[in-house]
């Protein structure tokens, strides 16, 4: 296979976190298998919270990771899905109605629903009034319904006379998104278009059983928890807690006085959720810093640090799942992803915060380069070229302005293709 060959399948992620940039590239075969390629990875020194604090700083930690990429893939990334998150990111659900209408003159009938009416309907749905500052990121179908009849999923080909949506409505504050979008062309690349991390992140790590019968994704990265609720197939809530696994480790480094990166390390290598009674409770060793004497700690005094703060997370996000209205109706529990969640026994204690059916969720759907697939750091970056894939399949991989405002004009490309992604 020439590189020219081999560049026409070729899909692109990338994931600018708090703690680090992470570049993905896949190749997609004949079948629609999706193959990984090449993973650049780069501590993220100009991003806070999710936000671009430090322009110069974020292209030169994007350039690293996609260098490293592209190395390890042997071949180049040119567009690119991005995924966007933090504190800048609201939503909210909304529903838009409209009368079935034939001709010219806009005569009210009761017709054969086709796609400009599921578009008009969907741009009612949409017309809200924003503060200046923000745009509509995502329009997501939850449901629809005809005259009374309501619960319907695509109701292209449906005949009747009112037809309703219900969606759920992101937003995010235009300069965050303009911020990404600059630093990502400034280091030599083009976004294809923004998505929700934790809308990618579920691409990655849920099955559509999952979605369709109830279930909560909690994202855990460094800076910040995003959170994103499914039932009947669709998105019932999202939304972004400002603390991730950050706050646990800085909790780390100020009461056993070292450093973030040994606060870290100690996390992940010693770290317990919810410290079980049957493991022995070895001492631990943690090196002098800047001269001073070593300390002692023991695993279970690691833990007594780790999981109010662990805890306190997890009961922000129970108290946002519980805005969502389908609280009580989530099948399939909790699903935990992201860096922030690579401590033992994270699971219970999830389950004991949540009164729920908890697990943790690693990539699916996608093959190659196992130490990305058996990590749940990597949910976002993988969903990403998920995503990608289905978008490619739909609209081609053709170079255009991306970004943000472009998901219903996407919509007119292909009504019947849009519901099949979403539900």
């Amino acid at each position: 296979m020439t590189n020219h060959e081999l560049q026409s399948g070729i899909i692109s992620g990338l994931d600018v976190g708090t703690t680090k940039v992470c570049a993905v590239i896949a190749q997609v075969d004949d079948e629609g298998r999706m193959n990984l390629l090449g993973m650049g990875r780069t501590a993220a020194t100009g991003i806070r919270k999710g936000m671009v604090v430090s322009v110069k700083e974020t292209i030169a930690s994007i350039e690293a990771a996609v260098s490293e990429a592209e190395n390890q893939a042997d071949v180049k990334m040119d567009g690119v899905y991005v995924a966007l998150s933090g504190e800048q990111v609201r939503s909210m659900n909304n529903a838009g109605v409209i009368t079935v209408s034939r001709g010219e003159s806009r005569v009210p009938s009761t017709s054969e629903i086709d796609e400009d009416d599921i578009l008009r309907v969907l741009e009612q749905a949409k017309a809200i009034t924003l503060p200046t500052e923000r745009e509509i990121l995502h329009v997501l179908p939850q449901e629809f319904k005809i005259d009374q009849h309501d619960g319907i999923k695509d109701p292209l080909g449906h005949v009747g006379h009112r037809l309703e949506a219900r969606v759920h409505l992101v937003t995010v504050v235009s300069s965050a998104a303009q911020n990404i979008t600059r630093c990502v062309e400034a280091a030599g690349l083009w976004v294809e278009t923004l998505i929700l991390a934790p809308l990618a992140s579920a691409y990655a790590v849920l099955e559509e059983t999952e979605k369709e019968q109830g279930v909560v994704l909690i994202d855990m990265g460094g800076g910040t928890t995003d959170i994103i609720v499914y039932y009947n197939g669709g998105v019932r809530h999202t939304s972004v807690i400002p603390f991730g696994g950050n706050r646990v480790t800085n909790d780390i480094a100020q009461i056993l006085h070292t450093t973030y990166q040994k606060a870290e390390e100690l996390k992940r290598e010693h770290g317990y959720a919810k410290f079980p009674a049957t493991i022995e409770d070895n001492e631990i060793t943690i090196e002098g810093i800047a001269g001073r004497q070593p300390q002692t700690t023991t695993k279970r005094g690691l833990s007594s640090i780790i999981e109010p703060r662990l805890e306190e997370i997890l009961a922000l996000c129970r108290n946002e799942v519980r805005k969502s209205e389908v609280g009580d109706k989530l099948t399939f529990g909790v699903v935990l992803t992201g860096g922030g969640v690579l401590l033992k026994d994270i699971e219970e204690k999830a389950g004991e915060v949540f009164n729920a059916d908890t697990k943790v969720g690693y990539p699916l759907h996608i093959q190659g380069l196992e130490d990305v697939m058996h990590s749940p750091e990597y949910a976002t970056a993988t969903g990403l070229l998920l995503y990608g894939r289905e978008h490619q399949e739909k609209y081609g991989a053709v170079r255009r302005p991306g970004g943000i405002g472009r998901f219903i004009g996407d919509l007119s490309g292909g009504v019947k293709d849009f519901f099949r992604e979403l539900f």
